[in-house]
């Protein structure tokens, strides 16, 4: 993590040093005086329903060596084991320079992933692979934005070689700013597809913010292209001449190619071509979509220059975060955790997981609404409900209102009204899905964030906790 002190910070942030010297030092920063460590450096982050000011106190008591604040008012006036205090005009946009002061003065080679599915994944088994070959850091969990991306960066040292930082967005001008502090030596962008349209409204516009890491690579980084996904290689065309591109694929000729697909029921076994030579794959995850995020990382290994043995082995070693086709056993039945997030091209994936699993029961859709789809909900939400339709699901339970457009296309499509269940509130799901589901069935949990589908799952599973 950052070693440095108040100079250096006056030198990457501006501001005015309020008290202590400039040769103070700290190690690491923190910005929840709940976790901060003694020595670390305190900003003090203003959001819409908090304010780190508030906080300061116990800061000082808790030994931080230096304070960052935007409220002069606020400042600690003991003077006894005064921390060093500067003060800048936002705490937020100094946490970030601080951040892009620290990535400059480091060696390590960047690797800034985003994209509409999978990031988080693809980010994982990235990690996994570069884990093999190089000291590595990876995004925590799902800090992937204009707060967590720079405390992940300050959390490099001289002795990590990689870095591999996932790079979220819901608007126009943010993946450019995590790139511009970042400094990616490798871009990867998943797929693109329809998310955040609430703010973006278009789909050419999710695919020009999503493209704001392409236009952020300097002349020796290399874009990792989705050969499959139209709207990427469009990108990839306006890609600065000295750009290294490498591509990956299923359908369509790429550097990095996957054939002879295999689903395996926990997975897929594959082939993949790459440099002229084929090697064996074992991708003990679910969803077909997993078969392109492995792509994706080993075309970022192969950038990297990782030998294809440790990148079989750093993909057998990944470990998936939550809530992503996380798979288990409950009361004989299969549950398929999906539930962290959903947009129509993901809902796809799901739909199509479930139909493929070897179940002996039934298997059951449990999806929640899909939100941030702008002026496209209505239409997205009836359309799944089309394609459910189509394909071979034995029940659909839907939470929300506008799953419940899902349920009545679904059933206009031909679904039988018995097995079309519609439902307003979470535990009402809940409680049926106790009393009417039994051993040998399969259940796939999904929805975006805020229709909480994870809670279906939880309240089904421990009643006596709710």
């Amino acid at each position: 993590m950052i070693e440095s002190n108040a100079r250096e910070c006056l030198q990457a942030m501006g501001g005015d040093l309020l008290s202590g010297q400039e040769l103070e030092a700290f190690k690491g920063v923190s910005i929840d005086s709940r976790t901060l460590k003694s020595g670390q450096l305190f900003f003090c982050i203003v959001g819409p329903t908090f304010d780190g000011h508030a906080f300061i106190q116990q800061a000082v008591d808790k030994k931080a060596a230096g304070i960052i604040l935007s409220d002069n008012k606020q400042r600690p006036t003991n003077e006894a084991d005064m921390p060093f205090v500067i003060r800048v005009n936002d705490t937020l946009s100094a946490l970030q320079d601080l951040a892009r002061f620290h990535r400059q003065r480091l060696s390590v080679r960047v690797v800034g992933i985003t994209g509409t599915n999978g990031k988080s994944t693809t980010k994982e088994m990235i990690a996994s692979i570069a884990e093999t070959t190089f000291k590595t850091l990876k995004t925590r969990g799902n800090l992937n934005n204009h707060i967590g991306l720079p405390l992940n960066v300050l959390e490099l040292d001289k002795t990590h070689e990689v870095a591999v930082l996932e790079m979220g967005m819901s608007a126009a001008g943010e993946i450019r700013l995590l790139a511009d502090i970042a400094k990616p030596d490798i871009g990867v962008i998943t797929n693109i597809s329809e998310g955040h349209l609430d703010q973006l409204k278009t789909l050419k516009n999710v695919q020009a913010a999503k493209g704001e890491l392409f236009d952020s690579l300097h002349d020796q980084a290399t874009a990792i292209v989705n050969a499959d996904d139209p709207l990427v290689l469009e990108l990839a065309t306006a890609l600065k001449t000295a750009v290294k591109q490498t591509t990956f694929g299923i359908q369509n000729p790429a550097d990095v190619k996957a054939d002879n697909i295999k689903a395996t029921g926990g997975g897929h076994d594959f082939t993949v071509s790459l440099a002229g030579s084929t090697f064996p794959v074992k991708l003990p995850f679910l969803g077909f979509c997993n078969i392109y995020n492995a792509l994706a990382a080993i075309a970022t290994g192969r950038s990297l220059g990782i030998e294809t043995v440790n990148m079989k082995t750093g993909l057998a070693n990944c470990k998936l975060l939550s809530q992503r086709y996380e798979i288990f056993q409950h009361d004989s039945m299969t549950i398929i955790n999906d539930a962290y997030n959903a947009n129509p091209k993901s809902m796809q994936e799901a739909l199509a997981t479930l139909v493929e699993y070897p179940s002996p029961g039934r298997r059951i859709f449990v999806i929640g609404d899909m939100l941030e789809l702008g002026d496209l909900a209505q239409s997205a939400h009836t359309d799944l409900g089309k394609e459910i339709a189509g394909h071979s699901i034995d029940m659909l339970i839907t939470v929300g209102e506008m799953t419940a457009l899902t349920a009545k296309e679904a059933h206009s499509s031909g679904m039988k009204k018995d097995r079309v269940i519609v439902f307003d509130k979470r535990e009402d799901a809940s409680e049926f899905l106790r009393e009417n589901t039994r051993p040998g069935d399969c259940l796939l949990f999904k929805g975006s964030r805020g229709s909480g589908m994870e809670k279906v799952l939880k309240e089904m599973i421990h009643p006596e906790a709710h």
